[in-house]
């Protein structure tokens, strides 16, 4: 719940600041709903921590969210946005031994804060920053009796070794075309700078140097509908 309070401020937060610079250059100010298929995968030196070989294939699933744009002139504008997405990877991972077709799930709000936006008609090319938070996640695993299950341990805790950061953030480029009729198709494409992995003790002191971060990164690829309004 405070993940949802804590982007939702955010999102109000961003929104008000373009609004004042909106206001004062006369733009306006439209809202949009956006739904579609999402494809995922991780990229980095580590793979291999979770994949054989460190190979990974990409994973096909869903995304949907609001859109906010202030227009800050007739070239130019900001875009806000906040997703729910199911990103992940699909991979053969080895688990005591037993080599088993595993999927890493992860269920997450993707907030776009700001992003600065060049439009040209209903033509627009954006890019800013993004920050991920993680709700919750799965990876699948296999029993003593050599059944297979989606265990949520990775989520993590602070018992427990190697584990999902719940934050992760990166960069985010876009195009998008938007329709006088309020139609709006639009792709974007995502990459994490923060590893996905962390550990539950404090690394990289002189007095416990610990074990360090995986490299382990998002990366994502969207296509996108929605209504403008």
């Amino acid at each position: 719940m405070r993940k949802y309070i804590v982007s939702l401020l955010l999102l109000v937060t961003t929104i008000g600041v373009a609004q004042d610079i909106n206001d004062d250059l006369k733009g306006n100010t439209t809202f949009a709903i956006k739904g579609g298929w999402i494809q995922s995968t991780l990229k980095g030196d580590d793979l291999s921590y979770l994949a054989v070989d460190g190979r990974v294939e990409a994973r096909n699933s869903f995304f949907g969210g609001l859109s906010v744009d202030n227009s800050i002139g007739k070239y130019f504008g900001l875009k806000h946005e906040l997703f729910y997405q199911n990103q992940g990877a699909s991979f053969t991972r080895e688990v005591d031994e037993v080599l088993l077709d595993a999927t890493l799930s992860m269920h997450s709000l993707r907030l776009n804060p700001i992003s600065g936006v060049f439009k040209i008609g209903g033509l627009q090319v954006y890019g800013g920053p993004y920050v991920n938070m993680l709700l919750y996640s799965s990876i699948t695993a296999v029993d003593e009796a050599g059944n297979t299950y989606k265990d949520h341990g990775i989520f993590g805790s602070t018992e427990d070794g190697q584990y999902l950061q719940k934050m992760d953030y990166g960069v985010v480029a876009g195009l998008e075309y938007q329709f006088k009729f309020g139609l709006v198709i639009g792709a974007q494409f995502t990459r994490g700078f923060a590893s996905i992995f962390d550990n539950s003790n404090t690394f990289g002191l002189e007095e416990n140097p610990g074990v360090a971060d995986l490299k382990i990164y998002n990366q994502n690829f969207n296509v996108s509908i929605g209504y403008r309004f």
